[in-house]
């Protein structure tokens, strides 16, 4: 990458949060020596880590890569609405609800209301499965039949149906689908910053657990497939506290993401 002075501006940023690098670094999901190098000017995080430090250290990419946002056009016309959406298009989307015109109105009432059918259901996999949700796109596709809707992550389509007629409960009734497709393809939609946000919940609140755990004992990629694991089949993470701590006595003989999941069924 070759970024001069990267280092020296991380260090900076970390410092003015009030940061050591290991508490950095259990924010982030990597190891303390993972941030000693970034800072040392010995590599570069990639680029999906570097969002993630920006967000955490609260600082532009702009600052941290050391250009000038203003002098990047990304369009003809560089109208921010057009950079906006063709940022937006560059990214494949961890969870898509696209319907035909014929629930366009529907989504328009939906819209106004803040979608409170999917308030209800980010609600309930959040209280009856420890599920956060990522962000949900919910739109309209002229491509699609009318009565048509599909359920996508990350471009790929999970369910389609095309229903008989559209009626005031109909968005409900998608919101009821979404739920078991969720379930069923969980290791499909989640991602590594959902994982880092479940981590820094069980951090913030019982600091103990994760600290010197993960990522040093527990890899967040064996914890993610762990996680995925337990909710495809229909088991809770809500007590993420005693997970962390299973995988962490049990990662010490096995690193076999089947026979993890089968001793914390067991002993959950």
């Amino acid at each position: 990458m070759g970024l001069k002075g990267f280092d020296d501006r991380m260090a900076k940023a970390r410092k003015e949060k009030g940061f050591t690098q290991e508490e950095l670094a259990i924010r982030l999901g990597v190891t303390p020596q993972a941030v000693s190098k970034w800072e040392r000017g010995v590599g570069y995080p990639d680029l999906e880590l570097l969002c993630y430090i920006c967000e955490v250290l609260e600082c532009s990419t702009d600052y941290m890569l050391h250009r000038d946002a203003s002098k990047v056009r990304l369009t003809e016309s560089n109208d921010e609405q057009q950079k906006k959406q063709l940022l937006q298009n560059l990214l494949a989307e961890p969870l898509v609800v696209e319907v035909g015109d014929g629930f366009v109105e529907l989504l328009v009432e939906e819209y106004k209301n803040h979608f409170p059918s999917i308030q209800v259901l980010r609600e309930k996999m959040a209280i009856q499965y420890g599920i956060l949700l990522p962000l949900l796109r919910v739109r309209d596709n002229e491509e699609l039949g009318g009565f048509e809707y599909r359920i996508q992550a990350y471009d790929q389509v999970l369910f389609s149906e095309t229903v008989t007629k559209v009626i005031e409960s109909s968005f409900q009734d998608i919101c009821v689908r979404l739920e078991k497709v969720i379930l069923e393809n969980f290791s499909k939609i989640i991602n590594r910053q959902i994982i880092k946000t479940l981590v820094e919940n069980v951090s913030d609140k019982y600091s103990a657990v994760v600290q010197g755990v993960i990522p040093e004992k527990v890899s967040l990629s064996l914890l993610q497939k762990v996680l995925s694991g337990l909710v495809e089949r229909k088991i809770s993470i809500r007590n993420l506290i005693k997970i962390i701590e299973l995988l962490e006595d049990e990662s010490m003989f096995t690193k076999d993401v089947e026979q993890l999941i089968e001793v914390i069924i067991k002993r959950l």
